[in-house]
């Protein structure tokens, strides 16, 4: 056979092959010398099958993604966007030929299926729907599965599928990759009776894959202008920055000279040597040392909210051993948390640190509000220049105008010979972080304004206006708004500050990551305290994502180190959690109970087959919400009633 991805050759025939192959797979199944010829990659797929386990008689492919998710893939998958038109246009073609046309994810799980009625009928009796897997790892040998096992384009024809119930059909499948990277991205295949079997049919696969594929790369050409266009955009801002900036798949689209001449780039893969295979995410940003000593600072880069490549800085030891003075601690590397919450809105704030624009950062007191400012000016074009933050709460009212805006000499008895520069001026060329913004007088407010909206700055008792080059971005706990509807508040202002704005979410709304943080700020704790490393128990965590954290992310770092002190074992437990929080939560609890009582949840309590729950409410009831108290009286551990109240909750929450 010329063409080892075809089946059969045009002058084949069908009938006689058909029988052939099955004698073949017949023998091979029963352990026989096969005395018949196979295709190389069939023979090889059949091996792995029987490795996965498959059963060559039984074998079915399962379903492995709801219907919900499969809605959530077509709605937000980039690469499905592209593909369902082509798809739509192709349905009518592929009814022609007596074929369904199908596209699956990277996993093999069909995502979309389109075709004649009747034949996606028959086709459902091998569950041959949307929904399933046609992996090799489920189904063993077929089109779908092989060609992202082998990573090429092949056709299956009836016996040489590896599972019986599946003899009948004849598929072609092409592997569509991201240009970028390389990866496998999805399959689309065209499957019908295997008496339509012709070798056409994989090449319309391929052809389609490769239109699909096209599309992709003129989307890539555009996401490497932007790049480059922030490359240019950086250097010229930042001359002293030793920059390179990078594609998806790693591949370098500009670099500084020193990249070059010191060898840092691979002449072949054009990659930067050293983040090849680190195992690192896209997006994440992290630092790595280089065998030079120099570490690379890499930054991923967001456009309209998609990642599209990485900003790699390289910086010196001698850079590294004598830190600017105003630098940041923080940046978005440092940010924890892998829910979506948060994802979110890291997603945000990185896509609008490369702007100049205003920032109002809402959020309430512990949420990391000017963790997010630093990320912000730390990936932003200004991050070589200060850093100055402003809590304006805390500046006395009498000094708040000369404080942010500074004042001549003369103007203050004892002032500063020479006058001083307010905080506006130190923060030239970078980033004013203005927290609490809520609490400026409002008087301070109108001259902000004016600075805001002329780019300039008056100092007390001076006439001479400052040209400024500082970007804003302020933060608060209140719901501006409001306030500025109530008159607290300057509503010119709040329209000037809201231009971009991220809200961070509290923690009790980003319960997914408390591990993660706990986890995070224990190590540290422990290490500055010189400690053994602390470990929270399931059970003990169990409580803290149930808690309702008023003090947010401080308030989970105070709990870290009161852990740190107090425990003196490893593993911090339900009984170590502090008597204020379980009493917190156990008032919690009754409140909503009485809440719900109200409106006839208690007739779902009475339905309870578990006595036991009732009496602890009871008791507790008795003993005014005090858990300890009503430990004793019961003779039962703190942590029983816990558990017991955690059960009637979530009992109650499922009130329509």
């Amino acid at each position: 056979m010329d063409n080892p991805l075809i089946s059969l050759n045009i002058s084949s025939r069908p009938k006689i092959e058909r029988v052939r192959i099955e004698k073949a797979w017949e023998h091979f199944i029963l352990g026989k010398d096969l005395n018949f010829e196979v295709r190389s990659l069939m023979y090889q797929s059949w091996q792995r099958s029987l490795s996965h386990g498959i059963h060559p008689i039984k074998g079915n492919a399962p379903t492995l993604v709801s219907e919900e998710k499969i809605q959530e893939y077509q709605s937000t998958d980039p690469l499905y966007s592209v593909l369902e038109p082509l798809l739509t246009q192709l349905k009518n073609t592929a009814v022609d030929l007596g074929h369904l046309i199908v596209f699956c994810n990277n996993k093999g799980e069909i995502v979309y299926l389109n075709g004649a009625p009747s034949l996606k009928q028959k086709a459902e009796k091998m569950n041959f729907t949307i929904g399933s897997s046609w992996s090799e790892l489920h189904i063993g040998t077929n089109a779908i599965g092989t060609a992202l096992a082998t990573g090429s384009p092949i056709q299956v024809f009836a016996s040489e599928h590896f599972c019986q119930p599946v003899h009948n059909w004849v598929c072609s499948a092409s592997p569509i990759r991201d240009p970028a990277t390389q990866e496998i991205l999805g399959v689309i295949d065209l499957t019908g009776d295997w008496s339509l079997i012709h070798p056409h049919s994989l090449s319309t696969a391929v052809f389609i894959a490769q239109s699909i594929e096209g599309i992709l790369l003129k989307q890539l050409e555009f996401e490497r202008y932007k790049l480059l266009e922030y490359y240019r955009e950086t250097s010229l801002k930042t001359p002293n920055k030793t920059l390179a900036v990078i594609d998806r798949g790693g591949n370098v689209i500009k670099a500084d000279n020193t990249f070059y001449s010191n060898g840092w780039i691979h002449s072949d893969s054009n990659h930067i040597i050293g983040l090849e295979n680190n195992g690192r995410s896209l997006n994440e940003e992290y630092r790595l040392e280089s065998k030079e000593k120099w570490n690379y600072e890499v930054s991923p880069y967001y456009y309209s909210g998609k990642l599209i490549g990485s900003i790699v800085q390289a910086i010196s030891p001698t850079r590294l051993s004598s830190p600017k003075e105003n630098t940041t601690k923080y940046s978005f590397f440092n940010l924890i948390g892998k829910s979506k919450e948060i994802q979110s809105v890291i997603v945000e704030a990185r896509s609008i640190a490369s702007l100049t624009l205003p920032v109002l950062i809402q959020g309430e007191s512990g949420t990391g509000k000017e963790l997010f400012a630093q990320a912000i000016h730390s990936s932003s074009a200004r991050s070589s220049g200060p850093f100055i933050a402003v809590n304006c709460g805390a500046i006395q009212k009498d000094l708040a105008e000369s404080e942010l805006f500074g004042y001549e000499e003369g103007t203050f008895t004892g002032g500063q010979k020479g006058g001083k520069s307010g905080k506006f001026q130190q923060a030239e060329g970078g980033t004013i972080f203005l927290d609490e913004i809520g609490e400026m007088p409002l008087d301070l407010q109108t001259t902000l304004l004016r600075v805001l909206e002329e780019g300039e700055v008056v100092r007390l008792g001076g006439k001479k206006p400052i040209k400024l080059n500082v970007r804003v971005i302020t933060a608060t706990n209140r719901d501006l708004k409001k306030e500025s509807e109530e008159g607290k508040f300057r509503l010119d202002l709040y329209y000037r500050l809201n231009i971009l704005s991220i809200k961070i979410p509290p923690l009790r709304d980003r319960t997914q990551d408390i591990r993660l943080l706990l986890d995070d700020l224990l190590k540290k704790v422990c290490r500055d305290i010189g400690r053994s490393q602390l470990w929270v128990n399931d059970e003990a965590l169990q409580f803290l994502e149930q808690y309702e954290w008023p003090g947010n992310v401080r308030e989970l770092r105070n709990f870290a180190y009161k852990m740190a002190v107090k425990v003196t074992s490893n593993i911090i437990t339900i009984n170590n959690i502090p008597k204020e929080m379980m009493e917190s939560r156990s008032t919690n609890h009754l409140v909503n109970l009485k809440e719900d009582s109200q409106d006839d949840s208690e007739n779902k309590i009475q339905s309870l087959k578990d006595q036991e729950l009732k009496t602890i409410l009871t008791v507790l009831n008795e003993s005014n919400g005090n858990v300890r108290e009503t430990a004793e009286k019961l003779g039962i551990h703190r942590s029983t009633i816990y558990r017991k109240l955690s059960k009637i909750s979530d009992i109650i929450n499922t009130k329509p």
